[in-house]
């Protein structure tokens, strides 16, 4: 089975979001809560990943693509922190190194008034040695950051389907699903990615433009509602594309290591009926 790019219909996943039954007002909910993030951190994002992965669990099983209506609070909570155990799982590696890495550089830093003024040495090791701790905790937790983001996203799509978060810890399972498909996940990043980068010029545009850069704050909600639906739409498909491919290949397995020549029984008889 050859791998696929194609990610079907992107111009259909872009514009969902825009489409439907009282999509204006379930949009503006799902900003809103992001803008709300900014006075009630950690809370009402909860809530916007929960909706998530009720889009995500929409294109998984087939079913028409739209902005859920807000009518279950509960359910978007429960997913939500769900989905955010998964990835404090996945990222935690990188944060902890650079939590570490900051902690290690204040510390030097306020020991430096301690060390007698008389040691030079001491003084300049103690100052770049911080400075060196935090360079390399920074780079070492945003490489260990992007080791964990990458993956996240077919994790994620697993436990979806599955409905279990023990899903999203089966490597096994969900890698064998990025094997079959390699270049339709790289694809995925790829539209993702450009998606957010053309967003985030946009984003510039505003800020350089000092008549409208008191906008941002009000920008910066719907256009991150936007990239989280879009996205979440994006790698389901993926991954239900991955799975329809593996389900082929699991298939055509059988055929492949069949023997041409008939089987033979124990006595040496052949199992081809008679003609």
């Amino acid at each position: 089975m050859s791998e696929t790019i194609t990610l079907s219909p992107l111009k259909t996943l872009f514009k969902f979001p825009f489409q439907g039954p009282d999509w204006r007002n379930r949009f503006i909910v799902g900003a809103a809560l992001i803008f709300a993030g900014f006075a009630i951190p950690i809370v009402p994002g909860i809530f916007v990943f929960g909706y998530t992965l009720q889009i995500m669990r929409q294109v998984i099983e087939g079913r028409e693509l739209e902005l859920p209506a807000w009518d279950d609070w509960g359910k978007f909570g429960v997913d939500g922190l769900r989905l955010l155990v998964v990835g404090l799982a996945y990222l935690l590696p990188g944060l902890l190194v650079m939590f570490i890495g900051f902690a290690a550089y204040f510390g030097m830093l306020f020991s430096l008034p301690f060390i007698n003024s008389a040691n030079e040495g001491a003084f300049m090791l103690l100052m770049f040695g911080s400075m060196g701790v935090m360079m390399l905790s920074m780079t070492l937790g945003m490489l260990l950051l992007i080791l964990g983001f990458i993956p996240l996203p077919a994790a994620t799509a697993h436990f979806v389907a599955e409905d279990k978060v023990s899903a999203a810890f089966k490597v096994r399972q969900w890698q064998s699903l990025i094997k079959v498909n390699k270049l339709g996940y790289f694809a995925t990043w790829v539209v993702v990615l450009g998606l957010a980068m053309v967003l985030y010029q946009l984003f510039i545009v505003v800020y350089s433009t000092i008549i409208l850069c008191w906008l941002l704050p009000l920008l910066i909600a719907p256009i991150g509602f936007y990239i989280q639906v879009v996205g979440a739409a994006v790698f389901a498909q993926t991954y239900r594309e991955s799975k329809a491919m593996a389900a082929e290949e699991q298939v055509a397995l059988p055929e492949e290591t069949e023997p041409e020549d008939s089987a033979e029984d124990d006595s040496g008889e052949s199992l081809e009926p008679p003609s």
